[in-house]
């Protein structure tokens, strides 16, 4: 049974593909510094976006608000409530799954992941793009 949890870890890490993170915002609390996808990003397909960073300083978290593009237009915006609290000088790991229908169009997506607190105050945003 240890080795099977091991292989799957092992096999779990090794799939992640990493991506260039951008931070979107001047001067954050949280700073994103990695970012992973899960699969190769692909219509039909649950993906998860994982994003590595820390805090600079305190910050409660109360929601990410997601907005993506296709091709520069605004495409989609949601929201996905959380409960975090991040002290000064903690990791920040952040993961989403997001399926993108098989009738998205093909092209250029953005993703904007805004993290706000109970107030609906930005105080980090990380920024991911792909083509499907």
């Amino acid at each position: 049974m240890k080795y099977l949890i091991a292989l799957l870890l092992v096999s779990t890490i090794l799939a992640a593909i990493p991506t260039k993170v951008t931070n979107c915002m001047a001067n954050p609390k949280v700073v994103f510094t990695e970012a992973t996808f899960s699969v190769t990003p692909a219509k039909g397909v649950d993906e998860t976006i994982t994003l590595y960073g820390s805090a600079n300083e305190h910050a409660e978290l109360a929601n990410v608000q997601l907005k993506a593009k296709w091709n520069g237009m605004d495409a989609f915006e949601d929201n996905y409530p959380e409960d975090e609290v991040y002290d000064k000088g903690d990791r920040v790991t952040y993961e989403l799954t997001q399926n993108f229908p098989t009738f998205t169009p093909s092209g250029k997506i953005v993703v904007q992941m805004w993290f706000q607190n109970a107030k609906g105050t930005n105080f980090g945003c990380a920024e991911v793009g792909f083509v499907i």
